[in-house]
């Protein structure tokens, strides 16, 4: 445990310095959602306000970018550059370094979700009408799922270049189809077939049932059951077909 709290801290010292990922995975959902705040604060579409429906969406958007993107990337630069062959010569073991790895950005997850939601109280007066226990329920297993999904891409891409490309299609995919920049209600009937199966979708609609309707486990349970199906079939990939060189 004492080897693994301090790869933990290693892995907080190391994002700190990381500019790129600090601003993305940190400050670019913040100024997204102040930007949006600025053309709709005041903005009411059939009794409801653009903010309660976008704030949902912006923080599947953060956790995707943490569970995917910065999760995949950091990874993949770290193998080329052979990081972890020397590691490897310390009496660090590949599950403490692979656990620290996922425990920081799942806390980073965590980070992200409650900085987007205080904004949105303080800033644009959006009440949470559900219970905060299964919002973090919901975001746990969401960032779980995406999380796994990133560490089962790593075991296909070989280099950084192509990394990049990839994690960039996979983000723009997940952000389209699951309501974040049209309603998925407006996808034609092979794209929505799609889109119902995404976590992605599952994430944004289940946040959005706590936050605005104040749905319970029962308006959710759907999501959850489909965060487990994409979240155990990745690890299982992840596993079979992990390598650190």
């Amino acid at each position: 445990m004492r080897m693994l709290a301090r790869q933990i801290r290693l892995e907080t010292k190391l994002f700190v310095r990381d500019k790129d990922g600090f601003f993305w995975t940190l400050a670019f959902p913040i100024l997204f959602l102040v930007f949006f705040g600025l053309i709709y604060r005041d903005v009411v579409w059939d009794d409801v306000r653009p903010m309660e429906y976008l704030l949902p969406a912006i923080i599947m958007m953060a956790v995707i970018i943490t569970g995917i993107t910065h999760n995949v990337n950091t990874f993949i630069e770290e193998r080329e550059k052979g990081i972890y062959r020397r590691l490897f010569l310390t009496p660090l073991k590949g599950h403490t370094i692979l656990g620290g790895q996922l425990i920081h950005r799942y806390l980073l997850i965590l980070v992200q979700a409650v900085i987007l939601l205080i904004i949105g109280v303080l800033a644009y007066d959006i009440r949470i009408s559900g219970s905060l226990l299964l919002l973090w329920l919901v975001v746990t297993l969401g960032g779980m799922c995406l999380l796994s999904i990133g560490f089962a891409l790593t075991t296909f891409i070989r280099s950084s270049r192509a990394s990049n490309a990839i994690t960039m299609v996979v983000l723009f995919v997940l952000l389209f189809l699951s309501g974040l920049f049209v309603s998925t209600e407006m996808l034609p009937d092979f794209l929505g077939t799609i889109s119902s199966g995404l976590p992605s979708t599952h994430l944004n609609d289940a946040i959005r049932a706590i936050v605005v309707q104040g749905d319970g486990m029962g308006a959710i349970w759907q999501s959850l059951l489909v965060f487990g199906i994409w979240g155990g079939v990745c690890l299982v990939i992840a596993v079979r077909f992990f390598r650190w060189e």
